[in-house]
């Protein structure tokens, strides 16, 4: 509906709050109350492009104390962020299914690197992997995160549309040269909804996702929320851990180290 809103009206560009549910009513109620209180002129002279919905808690994940309370795990020794990278990326070739948990958690609904599931795109199988690993239905496709600078090459992106697309919040088709290539994240329509990944901040998510674009020339990864099917998105290093234990995952980053079972 939102690709629909800026294809079929005189709009320049559309732009969607990515909480967009009830959990976006706080902040609505927020800006309603300004709004009344200042008026519009004042209201929209302070206004700011929505720059990260990383806005909640980051627990500062102890990898060595998390190790202990699960002996069922084994935490790699690897310690140099490029190293981890490096593993990370050899992992999603062999087809693995990497948890992220890093930094601050998401507000809302979408996944955007720091609670996230992260595979090839390459082969559709891993849909019907991860749904049943994850308890989904095949109704629930799953999104591309791409590098913010290769996305043109891959999917077609109205002007109007590149800022929400930031958010995955808004579809685009993807271009026919490339839905053979990724079809993990292609809809039944040729269509996507992918998180366009800016260059910074150069986060752990973004590391990754650069290094499998040099290893594979593809700039795109699926990307999906770090949850079972009708539970919330992980929080705690130890819900994290608790997934990964549950073979939901087959590696787990957390606290910059690698867990594996």
């Amino acid at each position: 509906m939102n690709r629909h809103l800026l294809e079929t009206t005189a709009a320049e560009a559309i732009f969607v709050f990515p909480a967009m549910g009830d959990d976006g009513l706080p902040v609505g109620g927020a800006l309603d109350f300004l709004l009344r209180r200042h008026g519009a002129k004042v209201w929209s002279a302070h206004r700011r492009k929505l720059t990260s919905m990383l806005l909640g808690r980051d627990h500062k994940a102890d990898a060595e104390a998390l190790a202990r309370d699960y002996p069922q795990l084994r935490l790699s020794p690897l310690r140099d962020p490029d190293k981890v990278v490096a593993a990370a990326v050899d992992a999603l070739v062999a087809g693995k299914a990497l948890g992220l948990h890093e930094g601050r958690m998401e507000f809302g609904p979408r996944a955007l690197g720091a609670r996230s599931i992260i595979a090839a795109p390459s082969r559709r199988e891993i849909n019907d992997s991860l749904n049943a690993r994850l308890s989904r239905s095949d109704f629930m496709p799953f999104a591309p995160v791409v590098l913010a600078e290769h996305a043109g090459e891959v999917f077609d992106i109205r002007p109007g549309a590149a800022h929400a697309e930031r958010f995955m919040t808004i579809t685009c088709d993807v271009k026919p040269q490339w839905r053979e290539r990724i079809p993990a994240v292609v809809h039944i329509d040729g269509s996507a909804r992918p998180q366009l990944l800016d260059a910074e901040p150069r986060t752990l998510y973004r590391r990754i996702l650069e290094g499998w674009h040099e290893r594979t020339g593809v700039p795109v990864l699926v990307n999906t929320s770090f949850n079972v099917h009708e539970e919330p998105i992980v929080d705690t290093p130890a819900q994290a851990l608790d997934a990964l234990a549950a073979d939901r995952v087959d590696m787990l980053i957390v606290g910059g180290r690698i867990f594996e079972r």
